[in-house]
């Protein structure tokens, strides 16, 4: 094989190995930032762990509150009264 024929095989390779590249770098960025991509999961992701943290909290203040009434004496009446009501009147 001659200089020439050997420079043009890896001209070649060179240029085989540009093109692969280019297709996974090309298929790597639309992963990355598709519509349904890598990084809009991850936003959707942390918006609704937000949102459930801000559900958590509310619901905690409001079990502590509950709580607080129990203690303190003032607990709801409702459903135990209403038991005791029908159980009366039979």
């Amino acid at each position: 094989m001659n200089l020439k024929s050997t420079s043009a095989i890896t001209l070649i390779a060179l240029v085989v190995t540009i093109v692969v590249l280019l297709i996974l770098s090309g298929v790597a960025i639309i992963t990355l930032t598709g519509e349904n991509g890598i990084l809009a999961r991850a936003q959707s992701a942390k918006n609704m762990t937000e949102e459930a943290t801000i559900k958590e909290n509310e619901d905690l203040a409001k079990m502590q509150s509950d709580m607080e009434n129990i203690i303190n004496g003032e607990a709801r009446q409702g459903s135990g009264s209403s038991t005791r009501n029908s159980r009366d009147s039979s």
